[in-house]
């Protein structure tokens, strides 16, 4: 993947419906992941023998009301090839893209998460609480903007075998 970087190595037409909001690679390199305003994240892969492994998934949705949200941040975990999503929702989840299932949701913040992180090493996790403005104007809530820190343990995010 590496040569000149005012090429284009390679160029996909997103197959979600709305605005891409964030994108991550892969730790391998082998392909990315892409999240969006309606709540769903797709997997894809960078070579074309690896396509048929492409697929989408619905997250950052409320099973009791069905409301639907943002998809506002995605991050890989450099040891375990596991990835996190963040949303509008105030939730964060830990996902296997190879498994195809969620490792582990953790319970509803007081405002949107914006931005997330795994440190080098992989044992903590930073995430940004704050208004991203999916509602307007007129709902912010800039009173619970803060970074919290969450120590991750291997049974949150390594692959199940």
């Amino acid at each position: 993947l590496r040569g000149n970087p005012q090429a284009f190595f390679k160029t996909h037409v997103s197959p979600l419906r709305h605005q891409i909001r964030t994108v991550a690679l892969f730790h391998d390199r082998r392909g990315y992941a892409m999240g969006s305003i309606e709540g769903r994240v797709q997997i894809m892969h960078i070579h074309d023998h690896e396509q048929v492994k492409n697929f989408a998934f619905r997250c950052q949705r409320d099973p009791n009301t069905q409301d639907i949200y943002a998809v506002n941040h995605i991050v890989f975990h450099q040891q375990h090839g596991t990835f996190c999503t963040a949303g509008s929702d105030g939730t964060f989840h830990y996902w296997d893209k190879d498994a195809k299932q969620r490792l582990k949701g953790f319970s509803r913040l007081p405002n949107s998460i914006s931005a997330c992180d795994f440190n080098a090493g992989g044992d903590m996790f930073a995430y940004a609480i704050g208004y991203d403005w999916s509602k307007g104007y007129d709902q912010q809530n800039r009173a619970s903007e803060s970074i919290w820190l969450h120590p991750v343990v291997d049974s949150e995010i390594k692959p199940k075998k």
